[in-house]
């Protein structure tokens, strides 16, 4: 009997058991996955399971539910903080991500830069430029990127 065969028999344990768990960053297709590696080794350990239909489904499920909690106990354990750490996709906050980052005249200088370009913006434009530095999207965020552009080459320049 071909793999695939197999798992379509086991499929709807891992479906139900997809219902009834919450693993983090687990897909539909990450469940899917999981459920071929798990049918995986027990064909590997347990040789001429295939033929006995019952059993493959009772140690399936077991095997399955044992794994689904195993990686449950790893999410909230203390040891493993940071894979409770709120996740976010890596292009959305690459702005923010230091890459050697500046040298400290520097960072002293593109500071006092934008806090004088701050002090010039009106109370609605400062409004929007809190909300520019927080990396949210609001109406008029190109307008406001094109005038910071504008003010820090020109003190690009006067340095």
């Amino acid at each position: 009997m071909e793999f695939k065969e197999v798992y379509t028999k086991v499929r709807p344990i891992v479906q139900k058991t997809r219902r009834e768990y919450y693993v983090k960053l687990w897909e539909a297709e990450d469940w899917d996955q999981e459920g071929m590696y798990i049918l995986y080794r027990l064909l590997q350990q347990e040789e001429g399971i295939v033929k006995d239909e019952s059993r493959l489904l009772r140690y399936f499920k077991v095997k399955f539910r044992n794994y689904v909690n195993d990686m449950l106990r790893k999410q909230s354990t203390q040891k493993r903080g940071f894979d409770r750490l709120h996740y976010e996709e890596i292009g959305e906050i690459s702005h923010m991500v230091s890459s050697g980052g500046l040298v400290t005249d520097e960072l002293v200088c593109l500071r006092d830069s934008l806090a004088r370009y701050r002090s010039q913006l009106s109370p609605d434009d400062s409004k929007m430029y809190d909300t520019l530095v927080s990396g949210a999207r609001f109406k008029g965020r190109q307008r406001l990127l094109r005038s910071l552009r504008q003010h820090l080459t020109k003190e690009e320049q006067i340095e």
